[in-house]
């Protein structure tokens, strides 16, 4: 699902251009759900101290992070600077989503702990306005493009939880009661509930 996404992508699509990826073993199926934890963890230091040094899209430090969404989703790449961002937030969310399934509740509280640290990761770009705003456009691309809703959990509670997060996320990038953050909104809730 995560290939079919990204490919559509690639291939003139909606969205990020010039990005590709394929998932030759399905996912992250053969990872224990306590490997594949550690890794999101992982990652979510990754990301948020990469996003917060202001050093997202400068084309080089991000190999790390991509190394290890390749790792649960072989053959992610990144093409161009300005797709750094929505790919890596994406590829780490459908970790999150994989998750998930294995462990529904731990799984929603860890994309609660993503967007949480998304958020303060944000707040610490305040020298630049410019630079927050379109970073943070770019975190919510990666959710709503590259994310593939159908890897998360199929329980209800869960999967609030998941709106809930993703709402807060919409809300601190867009302003409280913004028209973009109401229309994210109904797209978090059209995807998950």
């Amino acid at each position: 699902m995560f290939k079919s996404i990204l490919t559509g992508l690639a291939s003139g699509g909606q969205g990020i251009q010039g990005t590709t990826a394929t998932t030759t073993n399905g996912g992250s199926k053969g990872v224990t759900p306590a490997q594949l934890r550690q890794d999101i963890y992982t990652g979510i230091d990754g990301i948020c101290a990469w996003i917060a040094s202001g050093k997202a899209e400068n084309g080089i430090d991000y190999r790390s992070i991509l190394t290890l969404v390749d790792k649960h989703f072989p053959g992610t790449t990144i093409n161009r600077c300005t797709d750094e961002v929505p790919v890596l937030v994406g590829g780490l969310t459908n970790m999150i989503f994989e998750y998930s399934k294995a462990d529904a509740i731990p799984g929603s509280m860890a994309l609660r702990t993503f967007t949480e640290r998304l958020i303060t990761a944000l707040a610490s770009l305040n020298d630049d306005a410019q630079t927050r705003k379109t970073t943070g456009m770019k975190v919510v691309q990666g959710f709503t493009q590259v994310a593939d809703p159908a890897l998360a959990t199929r329980e209800f509670a869960p999967r609030v939880q998941i709106v809930g997060a993703l709402k807060t996320l919409t809300a601190a990038v867009y302003g409280q009661g913004s028209t973009e953050a109401r229309n994210a909104d109904v797209l978090w809730s059209s995807r998950f509930i």
